[in-house]
């Protein structure tokens, strides 16, 4: 599990490469608002590079990365993007979150990722 983030990519693709390789919604973001997709990481990005992650990766760590290596805010949310995943969470764990999870499931989730 493995996935490569440069400035080409529309996000669009970024966000479905996202949830082909790990299970979950990657949620982007340009400025407050969520982008629609059809925009290039680029028009997002305060800055340029490459990036590689893979599933052994948590989900806040992830989250930072993109935050500090290109200024792009994003969110991890479940595959049918119903809630945020955990923090703990390594992006791997993400099709473990059951389909529109309750507060009684995440806590159960975050128990067992003992935080």
């Amino acid at each position: 599990m493995e996935i490569k983030i440069d400035g080409r990519l529309l996000v669009s693709t970024l966000c479905a490469r996202f949830k082909e390789e790990f299970g979950g919604t990657l949620r982007v973001y340009k400025g407050n608002k969520r982008c629609d997709g059809s925009e290039k990481v680029t028009d997002v990005a305060t800055s340029t590079g490459a990036y590689e992650c893979r599933g052994s990766k948590t989900v806040g760590g992830f989250e930072k990365d993109l935050m500090s290596q290109f200024g792009i805010k994003v969110q991890v949310a479940s595959a049918d993007d119903w809630v945020l995943a955990l923090d703990e969470m390594t992006l791997a764990k993400l099709p473990e979150i059951p389909k529109n999870a309750t507060k009684v499931q995440m806590e159960d989730l975050k128990a067992k990722y003992g935080k």
